[in-house]
């Protein structure tokens, strides 16, 4: 008698809460402005403070994946699921009535605890729920909600703060209806999801505390790197004064002292003890390695296309905040569609063949990006677009099973924490990057220029600072293409097998 198949229910509702939680990474972009406004900051205010609440999250997304991951482990994913969904739920409580923005962003971090959990524990439930032949694409599905949820964070910010009820600003709806979302899905987990037991092993806090204390610090101190460029140089001088002044400064120093005197730490530590946060172990294995190593790299390339191409439309078409939207999300929707590509196909090919096509592609596509003009017709761009981004969503269910199929059961959580953690590292140092290198050659080239009243009368000035932004962004584009051919040494190293069977996923 042929086995009846069941609708796994369970990791439907999984990939909702990670939608969710991905959510909420981007949802800001759109309402900072109001959110800025209503809070009465003044445009320097903006600049300096308003900035911290995107990167709060992402300080709280980042620290809070390889250690909360653990936990899950020891204790069981479904219990350290919810709890994370709670703490969620909670911070976007906060975020809902702060009434400054330092509150705001305290609570913004709070939710990220929480959000940061929801995915490496996401993956570790898959990897539980299904047959391992199924393991790929159960990945792929769960990567793709994760890329979907910040794929439209930023529309569905703009829409949700359109709401006016009960004389609450409009933007406070963005966080309130977490609260609803949360309940339904929490009673859904419990209603769907088995309560396995955790491995009940000894969690490792004192790594976890000094792997917190280095991405802590190397946060802040690209992000205050970082803010110092948010002050473009005077046209007289065309220095990079206060930019070396960040970077020199005392406390920039003393926090990137700190992040490598407690990295050194927490490598000591995870030697000695005997219930590490992190196999170093693992490192040995090869495509444990490789797939972490590829990750940060695909942060850094992603955060040139996800900062660029909106602010290529909005500086040199001269296009609004929408249309800049639009156009991205012609690269980001391809990401998950990419994601669960990936994962079919490596029932096919190996995990090491997906992922050199999908950053070849990504390569190809960010070097068509490097030729993006005045003239380039909209087919074209959307072509180059399309490329890029699914190029990106083929590498994701590549990398997550690299990482998580190569470590025991009990630390598969622990696993996809660190490998999600590097890229949001990743990204940071690519945001960073990006940033300086954009501002130093952007005051070189224009400070080659000798213009005349005529030129500034006539409009060759505006055509030759028009043509300066584009060579600049045309530059980082090729950049992030060469970051991904890189990426094709670590690489090298992950599974030449493909995943064995053929099955539905579902069964």
């Amino acid at each position: 008698m042929a086995e009846t198949r069941r609708w796994p229910w369970g990791l439907v509702w999984t990939a909702l809460i990670i939608f969710l939680a991905a959510l909420d990474q981007t949802v800001v972009i759109t309402v900072l402005p109001n959110v800025v406004s209503t809070l009465g900051l003044s445009v320097d205010q903006a600049l300096e403070q308003g900035i911290w609440v995107i990167t709060g999250y992402l300080l709280g997304y980042t620290v809070a994946m390889p250690l909360l991951g653990r936990i899950a482990d020891a204790y069981g994913h479904r219990r350290l699921f919810l709890a994370a969904l709670g703490v969620f739920v909670v911070g976007s409580i906060g975020c809902a009535l702060a009434n400054s923005v330092w509150s705001l962003v305290a609570w913004r971090i709070v939710q990220a605890i929480g959000g940061g959990a929801v995915l490496p524990i996401g993956l570790a439930i898959a990897m539980d729920e299904v047959k391992p032949i199924h393991h790929a694409t159960a990945l792929g599905i769960m990567g793709a909600a994760g890329e979907a949820g910040g794929v439209l964070g930023p529309a569905y910010g703009g829409l949700i703060s359109q709401i006016q009820l009960l004389d609450v600003d409009g933007w406070r709806w963005v966080f309130w209806l977490n609260v609803p979302l949360g309940a339904v899905l929490a009673w859904a987990i419990i209603r769907t999801l088995p309560n396995r037991q955790g491995n009940r092993g000894a969690v490792d806090y004192v790594g976890g505390g000094l792997i917190a204390i280095s991405l802590t610090a190397l946060t802040v101190a690209l992000s205050r790197s970082l803010g110092s460029l948010a002050v473009e140089p005077s046209a007289e001088s065309g220095n990079l004064d206060q930019y070396a002044v960040e970077w020199t400064s005392p406390l920039t120093i003393g926090l990137l002292a700190l992040t490598v005197v407690s990295f050194i730490g927490f490598i000591w530590w995870e030697r000695r003890t005997k219930t590490p946060l992190i196999e170093l172990s693992a490192f040995r294995t090869p495509a444990f390695s490789a797939a972490n190593i590829t990750n940060l790299l695909v942060g850094m390339a992603l955060i040139v296309g996800m900062v660029n191409v909106p602010f290529f439309v909005g500086t040199v078409l001269s296009g609004d905040a929408l249309s800049g939207g639009l156009t991205l999300m012609r690269l980001t929707v391809m990401i998950p569609i990419g994601a669960v590509l990936g994962g079919m196909l490596m029932r096919r090919i190996s995990a090491r063949l997906v992922a050199s096509l999908g950053m070849i592609i990504t390569a190809v596509g960010f070097s068509l990006l490097g030729f993006w003009n005045l003239e380039t017709n909209q087919w074209m761009l959307t072509l180059y677009l399309l490329l890029t981004g699914t190029g990106f969503g083929l590498v994701l269910p590549a990398l997550s099973a690299a990482a998580i199929g190569n470590v025991a059961r009990e630390s598969m959580g622990t696993a996809a924490g660190l490998l999600n953690a590097l890229r949001m590292v990743g990204i940071t140092l690519g945001v960073s990057a990006l940033a300086s290198w954009s501002l130093a050659y952007r005051n070189s080239l224009n400070s080659r220029l000798v213009l005349t009243l005529e030129d500034l009368e006539n409009g060759k000035a505006l055509a030759a600072f028009t043509q300066n932004e584009m060579t600049v962004y045309h530059s980082t584009f090729f950049a992030a293409a060469v970051i991904c051919l890189l990426a094709l040494i670590p690489i090298w190293w992950l599974p030449r097998e493909r995943s064995e069977g053929d099955t539905p996923l579902f069964a």
